[in-house]
């Protein structure tokens, strides 16, 4: 059973396309094993944006297109967490939530994940990469399953408030593996 938030999700979306939400229509992410765990993956490709406060608190935003073998989704990730620094590199854990959305129907999907974040110069600016790991956190069809994730891209940090953006834009990919 899809947790009462996704049900709802779905429940609104339809509605207002006049359309049947995604589970009932037969069109979701293919059928769940027992249990409600899939037998297969979502992959995803696009960009992210990644702020790291001085204070450590971190917040970001990204746009990525995801599939299964079936479905093409559009996807949006949120994250928030908190950052520890060390030289050049910055670990991050983070609440992730992942939406992903095909016509009328949708899903959210939460995520805890843990990412490490590498500036490749120590310089105000340059390139970085990023990798991460983590799970999904709850039920729905994606229960269960472990998400990965690494690309390479750019950052920032602005001198006056101390804040490090990355942008991940590069060959970023997050997959969630059943």
């Amino acid at each position: 059973m899809l947790p009462f938030r996704t049900r709802r999700l779905i429940a609104t979306a339809a509605a207002l396309a006049g359309a049947f939400p995604l589970a009932t229509a037969g069109t979701a992410p293919a059928a769940a094993a027992a249990g409600g765990v899939m037998a297969q993956t979502l992959n995803c490709s696009g960009s992210i944006r990644v702020n790291i406060t001085n204070t450590g608190s971190v917040d970001g935003k990204g746009t990525l297109r995801c599939a299964t073998p079936t479905t093409l989704y559009d996807g949006q990730l949120t994250l928030s967490g908190s950052a520890t620094v060390s030289g050049l590199v910055y670990q991050t854990r983070t609440a992730d939530q992942l939406s992903i959305f095909a016509g009328s129907s949708g899903e959210i999907i939460d995520l805890s994940v843990n990412r490490t974040l590498k500036k490749l110069a120590d310089a105000p600016t340059g390139n970085a990469t990023e990798s991460g790991s983590g799970l999904v956190v709850g039920g729905g069809p994606f229960g269960g399953s472990t998400e990965t994730e690494s690309g390479t891209g750019t950052f920032g940090t602005t001198t006056a408030t101390g804040t490090t953006t990355f942008l991940i834009t590069d060959n970023y990919v997050l997959d969630l593996h059943a």
